[in-house]
């Protein structure tokens, strides 16, 4: 028996009774387990904003470098080619303390009044739209059981709606608090991202070196393609989406001032904010910038969900596929179907991240399969 086992085989063995002793042991103590996983995530914050907020800024300093610099790096000047790293660097922090300045500065005050002038006039607009179905219900001498009943269950609705809006302001208050107190974490990120970004390309050699150091040249030359893919779609999708939910949020303030729809400002942040999930984001958004319309007047509420259906056939048949592009790579079908895995495993953060992780699966699942057709010299036409 001895002689038919040799060492490969017994070491392939002893690594899969490892790895099963290994598993029961993780999931009987799953509780310390995850209870360590999350310590050490809390310990490591300043690191992971560090390497979110380079990844983000990244984005934004290859189009300074690539697009914006363009003609300069033509002409090869190599005291440019030393200082245009820090330059760009520092244009991309500009740019970006620019845009905070400007949210904390006129954005924000705003929001503030415009929530708190909501929560304090919400009960009395609440009690004005009751009077109004009255007021419709005895012109049109609208009556009976079945009407009393959908009015019942509408002042119900606006009731929970009310609640729910007022409860939730401690709870964004609290988010508030929570930021504040991961500030410092935040700005040890930044400085971080800074130097991550300075020596992003020697990084990405160490990381290379490490990859075909320690495993064969075709494994490692698949591990860099599909760190390629995915940092593609990832860097695509994040740019895109961000792009496209500014310039709708912008698009909804301009148009609902130009038609003086109320909390203009509000609901536009709304809509932006929500945009940036695809296909359902702005109608997500859409139902409670309605309903907040709708205690003020109730017509401009109609016309504001008017405004959205025409502003959304706007974004999706001339913004999206300029601004996003093929970027994602993936169908309708298959944006469908990210999304709905993706946010039911994961909430909000799997319909943002689900997509161009699906589109990642997407094409390394085409890549073999058109492989192994080519192999066996199978064509299928489409």
């Amino acid at each position: 028996m001895m002689d038919r086992l040799n060492w490969p085989d017994m070491k392939k063995y002893i690594m899969i009774a490892t790895y099963t002793v290994l598993l029961f042991v993780l999931f009987w103590n799953f509780t310390a387990v995850k209870l360590f996983v999350f310590n050490m995530f809390d310990l490591l914050d300043p690191v992971i904003y560090g390497i979110a907020i380079a990844y983000i800024l990244n984005i934004l300093l290859r189009f300074y470098e690539e697009r914006v610099f363009a003609p300069i790096n033509r002409r090869n000047n190599r005291i440019w080619l030393r200082v245009r790293r820090p330059f760009s660097i520092l244009l991309t922090l500009a740019t970006v303390l620019v845009f905070l300045t400007f949210l904390m500065w006129f954005i924000v005050p705003q929001l503030i009044s415009s929530i708190s002038v909501l929560a304090f006039s919400l009960p009395n607009d609440m009690e004005s739209w009751k009077a109004f179905v009255d007021g419709i219900a005895a012109k049109f001498h609208l009556s009976g059981d079945l009407w009393n009943t959908l009015v019942e269950k509408w002042n119900d609705s606006l009731t929970k709606f009310g609640q729910f809006f007022l409860t939730s302001i401690p709870v964004i208050l609290e988010f508030t608090k929570m930021f504040t107190i991961s500030f410092i974490d935040i700005i040890m990120g930044l400085m971080l991202s800074v130097y991550l970004l300075l020596s992003k390309e020697k990084l990405t050699m160490i990381a290379k070196k490490l990859i075909y150091a320690y495993s064969s040249k075709e494994r490692a030359d698949r591990a860099v393609e599909i760190g390629e893919i995915t940092n593609k779609a990832f860097s695509g999708f994040i740019a895109g989406q961000l792009t496209e939910a500014l310039i709708l949020g912008s698009l909804c303030f301009v148009g609902m001032w130009m038609f003086h729809m109320p909390y203009a400002l509000l609901v536009s942040v709304i809509i932006g904010v929500t945009s940036i999930i695809p296909i359902f984001g702005a109608y997500i958004g859409t139902i409670p910038s309605a309903f907040i319309i709708l205690m003020v007047d109730p017509v401009k509420a109609i016309w504001f969900v008017v405004f959205i259906l025409v502003l959304q056939q706007i974004e999706g048949n001339f913004i999206y596929p300029k601004v996003v592009g093929n970027s994602i790579g993936l169908a309708g079908l298959w944006v469908m179907l990210a999304l709905l895995v993706g946010g039911s495993l994961f909430g909000i953060m799997g319909m943002l991240l689900g997509i161009p992780a699906f589109a990642v699966v997407y094409t390394l699942v085409r890549s073999a399969t058109n492989k192994r057709l080519q192999e066996k010299n199978i064509v299928i036409k489409e």
